[in-house]
């Protein structure tokens, strides 16, 4: 039989269970050797805003491309670079180290060298409408105006669909003042932001919406298909977000800085009263 483990052999085997363990909790991520090398991690994305003129007041970008990457950075430990890239160039600029992993609206016509991680977020465009108005229906809205950020290339499309007068605009919020204002029949923003931003008391009467239209798009990740360590802890962050409620809280985050840009745009109390 063997004997009991003493006292002292318990307290040191306790010690080097708890070592081993926040060693494990806090050693570097596997994979993405060459943002680490480097000290930062270039992200592509699809559409960089240019940055605001001298004196122009700072709005909150369409979508949570800039949310997501600043997430992903945060747990990688890195400082983030964004850098506008196309789908069909993310191959290229992947293999030549330019960037470590691109952010893209689809994963069509990649080549073998590149790898795609969806992540779990997916949207379609979801109306904003005065609540006294009487369009509830895609037809109501031909020959309307319907406007949106200029980013968001899903909205514009179905806005072109429904036969409306399509108004893009830099940022969100600046197609949400055009609603407010009246100078546009509907907005358009992503259906995962939609609820949380007419929950807002300041937004209740725009709350009115269209059936649900337009198919649901998931973004994806696109990473160097050679880096098998950066897929497999890719994988296990994806899911990982979707178990803490990470887009409930990015795209909460968002319709708050979205509604207090408004707020601010809108130095005077609403003109419809």
């Amino acid at each position: 039989m063997r004997a009991p483990l003493k006292l002292p052999g318990l307290l040191a085997f306790a010690a080097c269970a708890l070592l081993t363990g926040l060693s494990a909790a806090h050693a570097d991520p596997a994979g993405f050797a060459a943002a680490r090398a480097r000290g930062e991690l270039v992200v592509g994305v699809p559409y960089l805003a240019p940055p605001p003129v001298a004196g122009a007041k700072i709005r909150t970008p369409d979508g949570l491309d800039a949310n997501m990457a600043e997430k992903l950075g945060a747990s990688l430990g890195l400082p983030v670079r964004l850098r506008q890239v196309r789908a069909e160039e993310a191959g290229e600029l992947l293999s030549a180290g330019q960037v470590d992993v691109v952010l893209a609206d689809a994963a069509n016509g990649q080549p073998a060298t590149v790898a795609v991680q969806p992540t779990g977020y997916s949207t379609r465009p979801k109306a904003v409408i005065r609540s006294d108005t009487r369009l509830r229906k895609p037809a109501d809205v031909q020959g309307r105006s319907v406007c949106m950020a200029e980013a968001d290339t899903d909205a514009r499309a179905l806005a072109a669909a429904w036969g409306a007068v399509v108004r893009t605009y830099r940022v969100p919020s600046d197609a949400l003042v055009a609603v407010r204002e009246g100078a546009c029949d509907v907005g358009l923003v992503d259906d995962a932001v939609w609820e949380p931003l007419v929950r807002f008391p300041e937004w209740k009467k725009f709350s009115a919406t269209l059936p649900a239209d337009g198919a649901k798009r998931e973004q994806v990740w696109l990473l160097p298909a050679s880096d098998a360590a950066g897929r497999a802890w890719l994988a296990g962050e994806m899911q990982a977000w979707s178990q803490s409620g990470a887009w409930k809280a990015m795209t909460s985050k968002w319709a708050r800085d979205v509604a207090f840009d408004v707020y601010l745009d809108q130095e005077v109390p609403d003109c419809h009263g």
